[in-house]
């Protein structure tokens, strides 16, 4: 065995240090592509139209399984099923006909904090009156 450090000669003509650097190019359009698809996905998570919902000390959090049916009631009265604008004298009937496939299928009434609580609690009864064994009132956890 032999013991030291052996040098090799280095040809005329090549540097005599190799420096690897790394490419961070390729890196840097994965990070923004990946952040350009986040910023269009997520607004698509939520469900039913966007609204200003109550706040909750003791707040029960369910997860959205997309089972349930979306009920959102805007701050101007307007009703909404998922993401479509649906007439008070509809909304009952369409209810019913979705009710009708799968009874125990739960309905989250989504209503506007800056709504008089009148007009939730219309909808609620229109919701019992189509069949709905289960309906819950979306908040949001006031930290």
């Amino acid at each position: 065995m032999r013991h030291g450090r052996h040098r090799r000669a280095i040809p005329k003509g090549v540097a005599s240090s190799v420096r690897a650097e790394i490419n961070v190019t390729p890196l840097v359009d994965v990070v923004l592509v990946l952040l350009i698809i986040f910023m269009v996905v997520t607004p698509m998570l939520q469900r039913g139209m966007d609204v200003r919902l109550p706040r909750t000390r003791h707040h029960q959090s369910e997860n959205d399984t997309g089972e349930q049916m979306m009920l959102s009631v805007r701050s101007d009265g307007s009703v909404w099923l998922d993401r479509e604008q649906v007439s008070p004298d509809k909304l009952e009937s369409l209810l019913r006909d979705a009710l009708s496939r799968n009874p125990s299928r739960p309905i989250y009434l989504k209503g506007d904090s800056r709504l008089r609580y009148g007009k939730v609690r219309e909808v609620m009864e229109t919701c019992h009156r189509a069949g709905s064994q289960q309906v819950a009132l979306a908040t949001e956890e006031d930290k």
